[in-house]
């Protein structure tokens, strides 16, 4: 049995875990692709937002975070010449990348102040 945290995941909550934040950033572009041109001025807000209120749902964002991300969304997939860089993914990716490391299995130690354990070997006959 492996001492890894990771291996109590299943398959689907590793991919999860792995490719969760790039797909939302992933989708936020692909969005941001589709709605190329003219049709980016209006429908591109709309399904940007849209797509931002989804994502930050997922991470149980609220309140004025939520608001500010909705709102950049809608400018990011709204403002022209945005479609060849993939911005949302590379930032989601960074975000990803800087994220804190997951919390290891502690072993029992003595506290500092107390001395460690002697331990005395014998048999049982």
């Amino acid at each position: 049995m492996e001492d890894n945290v990771n291996s109590d995941y299943g398959f689907l909550q590793r991919l999860y875990k792995a490719l969760g934040p790039i797909t939302g950033g992933l989708l936020l572009d692909f969005v941001d692709l589709t709605t190329f041109g003219p049709l980016g001025i209006f429908f591109g807000g709309v399904l940007g937002a849209m797509v931002a209120w989804w994502i930050t749902s997922t991470y149980n964002i609220t309140g004025t975070a939520k608001l500010f991300l909705i709102t950049i969304a809608a400018m990011y997939c709204t403002i022209p010449l945005t479609e060849l860089v993939p911005m949302a993914t590379i930032f989601f990716a960074i975000c990803r990348f800087f994220e804190p490391a997951p919390k290891t299995i502690k072993q029992n130690k003595p506290p500092k102040n107390q001395p460690p354990r002697k331990y005395v070997d014998s048999e049982v006959s």
